[in-house]
This record gives C-alpha cells, structure tokens and sequence, in this order.
C-alpha cells in the first residue's frame, strides 16, 4: 500500500473536528453531536477516497459513505422538527456540497464534461456555506460559527483534493 504524506494542518483540522464532536456530545444537544460524528466520518471517508487509501476496501467504505449519507437528512429532519432555522438552511447547503462530492467520486468523468457548471455550483455552495458562518457570529453562537468555519476549511481541503485527482485521471 502506498502511502500519502499527510500534511500536519490536515490532522490538525480532523483533531479539532474531533473535538468539536467531544464538546457537542458533552455541552450541547444529541442531535448536534450526532451530526459532527456524521460529518467527521464523511470527511475522512472523502478523504481517503481522495488520496488512493481505500481503493483495497473500497465497496465496504462506499457503504459506510452511504449510511452516513442517510442519516444526514435525518439530522435535517430533527433540526426542522426543533424549528433551527439556522441549522436548517446550513443543513441544505451541506446537502449541496455531498451531492457534488459524491458527483465527483462516482462520475468524475461527467464532472470533466460539465466542468464549467460544476465549478459554478461549487463557488455557490462554498459562499453559502461562507454566509452561514456570519450567520452564526450575527447570533454569537461563536461554537457554532467556529464550527462551520473549520467545516468549510476541512472541506475546502478535501475539495482540493478531489479535483486536482479528477485533473490527473483526464489527463
């Protein structure tokens, strides 16, 4: 198995989204904790799909993905049920972000063809995602905007990534 240098900022952005879980699971809601758990989970899942590590076990961790998947509108659905209107707009647009990483885990190739749009959509659901966090330090809920600031920064990371991976395979 190959191994890929793994630079320190990522582990450092993973241990502090592992932390975030800790203190939602301990000063927080269920619903919360449960939902960084999630996302953890997807971000080291994209991750390794990104960097090659999951090419021996890769149905067993496309599964896992798929779970996880599911049970992200679940979480919406306890966020809408509680009326979180916060946590409910930035829930879609973590909807938007998955549905356009898994568009370029599994069809990179129709990613290629359509790049322009691909690319435009993605601008949008990182500024949604930028506004989210105003959103969050206009109500200073300061957990909750450092939260979705180090979200983007994991993800924006991880997006990178991929893309510069579908550059590679069409070229």
């Amino acid at each position: 198995m190959n191994v890929v240098p793994y630079p320190g900022f990522k582990i450092a952005i993973v241990a502090l989204l592992a932390l975030n879980f800790a203190v939602y699971a301990l000063f927080d809601t269920w619903i919360k904790a449960v939902d960084a758990l999630v996302w953890l989970g997807l971000l080291i899942l994209y991750e390794m799909e990104a960097n090659h590590l999951a090419s021996n076990h890769h149905k067993w961790l496309t599964n896992i993905r798929t779970v996880l998947v599911i049970l992200v509108p679940l979480i919406f659905l306890g966020y809408l049920n509680g009326k979180e209107w916060l946590d409910v707009a930035n829930s879609i647009l973590w909807f938007a972000l998955i549905a356009l990483l898994e568009w370029e885990v599994r069809w990179p190739d129709r990613v290629v063809l359509h790049a322009q749009v691909y690319w435009f959509a993605t601008i949008a659901v990182f500024s949604g995602l930028s506004t989210m966090i105003f959103a969050w330090l206009w109500q200073k809920a300061w957990l909750d905007a450092y939260d979705a600031a180090l979200w983007l920064l994991a993800f924006g990371t991880i997006e990178a990534d991929i893309l510069a991976l579908i550059k590679k395979k069409t070229a």
